[in-house]
């Protein structure tokens, strides 16, 4: 959390074994009842409420040095970890791994509740429940990843993010011309994202998915700030009054197999057309 090890590399503290699994996401559920219909009516797409995460940890009076200091050490280790889930002025950058080997996820998030610490002074032990909310909801790779391709008119799969299990709303795409009618459609919920026209040779496009908003210019970079053309991008299909386009993963060959697959269409292309992603997988 923030950087420091909840598994205290020098003995300060640990997680115990209460300490939660990432949990399930809840769905926000909506219920429509119509006169003469029986039950309500069947509803997709719903969101996904906040999730909280549990943590128990084991404190120990041992000092960063690995020393034993008894009762002392177990009292700074306290303030210690009191002075880290205690920030209210932003967000924790909390870090995931399941089990050695296995790649790290990251979330933002708050600290909702603290319990009281069992302390054991005369052992120099103590006991210390905190309980996390993800207000987003969904565990993010710690870094983006790239995809590029020039294939336009034939589905294919955004392979850096295979492995995903929650849609990919904040994707950062970058399209460089001649391209005239670009559409780019997610083939697992049907939603696409368009730009009308012609994007010239010599002339890029960025299309930033979670600020929703545009620009294009001779060359853009993925995080610049070139001549706006929000305006002119259009969207559709399930969630577009929300969001410009979600990337969502599906099983491709099999339940262990999950994929996002992407349409992309236009004509007047050239060898030079170039469509690119930057984007990190979302977890539930």
């Amino acid at each position: 959390m923030d950087g420091v090890p909840l598994d205290h590399p020098a003995g300060c503290w640990k997680l115990l074994t209460g300490t939660q699994v990432r949990p399930l996401p809840g769905v926000r559920a909506a219920s429509v009842a119509v006169p003469g219909r029986a039950g309500v009516l069947p509803m997709v797409g719903e969101d996904v409420e906040a999730t909280t995460i549990g943590l128990q940890l084991g404190v120990r009076g041992v000092g960063p040095d690995g020393v034993d200091r008894g009762a002392a050490g177990l009292d700074a280790n306290l303030q210690a970890l009191y002075a880290l889930f205690g920030v209210r002025h932003r967000l924790l950058d909390v870090r995931y791994r399941a089990a050695p080997g296995v790649g790290e996820v990251a979330a933002e998030a708050a600290v909702i509740s603290a319990s009281e610490p069992q302390v054991w002074i005369g052992a120099a032990r103590a006991r210390l429940a905190v309980v996390l909310r993800v207000p987003g909801v969904f565990w993010r790779d710690s870094t983006p990843s790239a995809w590029s391709t020039r294939t336009i008119g034939a589905v294919q799969r955004v392979d850096v993010l295979d492995g995903a299990t929650a849609p990919v709303v904040d994707a950062v795409l970058r399209i460089t011309g001649p391209i005239t009618d670009l559409r780019i459609t997610d083939t697992a919920t049907g939603g696409w994202l368009g730009y009308p026209g012609t994007l010239a040779a010599g002339r890029a496009l960025r299309v930033h998915c979670g600020r929703m908003d545009a620009h294009e210019a001779p060359s853009v970079s993925f995080d610049g700030t070139e001549a706006n053309a929000t305006g002119r991008v259009v969207t559709g299909g399930p969630g577009s009054g929300s969001r410009l386009l979600a990337l969502t993963p599906q099983a491709v060959t099999s339940a262990h197999d999950r994929g996002v697959q992407v349409l992309v269409e236009g004509t007047g292309t050239s060898d030079t057309t170039l469509v690119e992603l930057r984007a990190r997988r979302a977890y539930l």
